[in-house]
């Protein structure tokens, strides 16, 4: 019993570490996106015109606007009421220029916000275009060190994945070549040899996967780490069962075969051909 025991606890082990940082790169790389998505949800610029644009044809002309909005230029002139007389609001009324919000598909580069800027710049009547560039920059630089440490996290998963991997492979050509060994001197076919590993690793993919599902869903349902989210107003899913549990047993199942053909492969000649 101990020995049946031992032989599935190191490849669970090692498809948990795998599978549970993985999906931690799930959640910071869903995280990014959605903090991306509100950068650009939040950020316009401002164009003034002396003429009425044709939002229609500037969004034609600049594919990456989403949509221009005017601003009502009343709200500036109710601000200067108490400021200004009758006759100088009524000139100030016939003087004011058009003013537009502008909301773009994606959060750009500065590159892309410059050229973007130049290009609003080239219609007739713009006379000028406020991309906070400044505050954009930050922000923009923010991101991308988000992105960065995404990658970087990325990489530490990979090798320590392929670490584990190299360590069970090790591991089951110790524990399975004997078996293998003396199923062979029965004359059991290869097929049925190599059944059986199929079968540890196939069943310790689903439990593996099954303990970080369970331990995600756990996560979820505490609330703690929405807590740690919304202190940074993100709302981010920390699982989401059927995309999620579809990765993980996926990727539980393919290390887990790959490591038996190995293993197969390995030890071939002790198994006949």
């Amino acid at each position: 019993m101990n020995l049946i025991v031992r032989e599935h606890i190191s490849l669970i082990v090692a498809l948990f570490t795998i599978l549970f940082t993985l999906q931690v790169y799930f959640i910071i790389e869903r995280t990014i996106n959605i903090y991306e998505t509100t950068l650009k949800n939040n950020y316009s610029m401002i164009t003034v015109s002396n003429t009425a644009l044709n939002i229609d044809i500037v969004r034609d002309e600049i594919k990456v606007i989403d949509k221009m909005e005017p601003i009502d230029p009343q709200k500036v002139v109710k601000r200067l009421q108490d400021e200004l007389n009758k006759e100088d609001i009524g000139v100030l009324e016939d003087n004011l220029p058009h003013f537009y919000r502008v909301f773009l598909k994606s959060y750009p580069t500065p590159n892309e916000l410059l050229k973007i800027k130049k290009e609003l710049e080239a219609f007739n009547g713009i006379t000028r275009v406020e991309t906070y560039s400044k505050t954009h920059d930050q922000i923009f630089k923010l991101l991308i060190l988000f992105k960065d440490i995404s990658n970087v996290f990325l990489l530490a998963i990979f090798l320590v994945s392929a670490l584990l991997v190299v360590k069970e492979m090790r591991i089951w050509q110790f524990e399975h070549t004997e078996r293998m060994h003396i199923m062979a001197l029965f004359g059991a076919p290869i097929w049925m040899r190599s059944a059986v590993l199929f079968k540890v690793a196939i069943l310790d993919a689903f439990v593996s996967s099954i303990l970080v599902v369970l331990t995600f869903i756990t996560l979820e349902v505490n609330g703690w780490l929405h807590e740690l989210f919304t202190m940074i107003s993100i709302d981010v899913d920390i699982f989401e069962f059927f995309q999620d549990t579809f990765k993980l047993l996926s990727i539980s199942i393919i290390i887990s075969i790959i490591l038996a053909l190995v293993t197969i492969l390995k030890n071939r000649e002790s198994y006949g051909k």
